[in-house]
């Protein structure tokens, strides 16, 4: 029971002491919309409508759509605030076109799966046809 109040007092200092550390952000207000809104659209947006989507979706599209959330989701900070200074090896591209690209590597690979499952189909549906 000590070692966990141990743990506990711990934690609660190092959140105390990062609080303080984000009070010294210039960006304070940027930082608090960001710190508040993410668990916010998180819970009363995405999860919706990835639940509503779950249902509607299938297979390889179902997949598609998941891949494509996420790498949304890696390029929302970089992409949000293009003013912010430069990090050398960071911000050294362009991400409107990587996520732009990366999107459509995922949807075609989603396409070609979905013709690759078509092909089968139509084949298997031959091939029982030809047999009887």
């Amino acid at each position: 029971m000590k070692t966990r109040l141990l743990v506990g007092v711990a934690g609660l200092v190092m959140m105390a002491w990062g609080a303080l550390l984000a009070l010294e952000v210039p960006q304070i207000v940027e930082f608090g919309a960001w710190f508040l809104a993410g668990p916010l659209v998180h819970d009363l947006v995405l999860a919706p409508v990835v639940g509503l989507a779950g249902l509607a979706l299938k297979g390889p599209v179902k997949a598609g759509a998941v891949v494509s959330g996420i790498l949304v989701l890696i390029a929302v900070p970089v992409i949000w605030q293009p003013h912010v200074p430069v990090n050398p090896g960071l911000h050294d591209r362009n991400y409107w076109l990587g996520l732009a690209i990366s999107l459509a590597v995922v949807w075609l690979l989603v396409l070609v799966r979905l013709f690759w499952k078509h092909v089968r189909r139509r084949l298997g549906e031959t091939e029982f046809t030809e047999a009887t």
